[in-house]
């Protein structure tokens, strides 16, 4: 069996053209992600500085207390669940959080998120959405709660 290679000339050609493309798509990327998550992190930084913030930070402290978590990052874990991943990361960046923290917030938000886009999608295929949306939301407290004797 006998295999044959493109000529040397060919394979570079191939490449600058797949790092080209790459590359503008990776430029495409970041300017979507940075439209989402640019405009949340100004307004959450702006929204940190009044006293409403400190008000409704109060008000989710017991319950983000049980993930060892400050009242704070209650906003992270709605505009996760409501709008998507991204949106909560951009709330979570300037919130200070320690790294154990972050970790346990992530693990949360990576199984619990966008709920409102995805439970469309599974309407759409005729499932259980809800009950769906309700075990990512427990498992993800679930597993965020365990971490949180690991980390914290």
């Amino acid at each position: 069996m006998k295999v044959s290679h493109p000529a040397a000339g060919q394979i570079s050609f191939r490449l600058l053209e797949v790092v080209k493309a790459g590359g503008r798509r990776g430029i495409l990327t970041f300017w979507m992600l940075a439209k989402i998550m640019v405009p949340v992190f100004i307004a959450v930084y702006l929204l940190r500085q009044t006293p409403f913030f400190g008000q409704m930070a109060g008000l989710f402290r017991p319950y983000m207390g049980i993930l060892g978590l400050p009242g704070d990052v209650a906003l992270a874990v709605v505009m996760g669940s409501l709008v998507n991943l991204y949106s909560a990361i951009a709330v979570l960046a300037p919130l200070e959080l320690s790294w154990q923290q972050l970790t346990v917030a992530s693990i949360f938000l990576g199984v619990s998120h966008s709920h409102l886009m995805e439970g469309a999608i599974m309407y759409k295929m005729k499932t259980r959405f809800v009950t769906i949306a309700f075990l990512r939301l427990l498992i993800g407290f679930l597993l965020a709660w365990g971490m949180k004797f690991f980390l914290l």
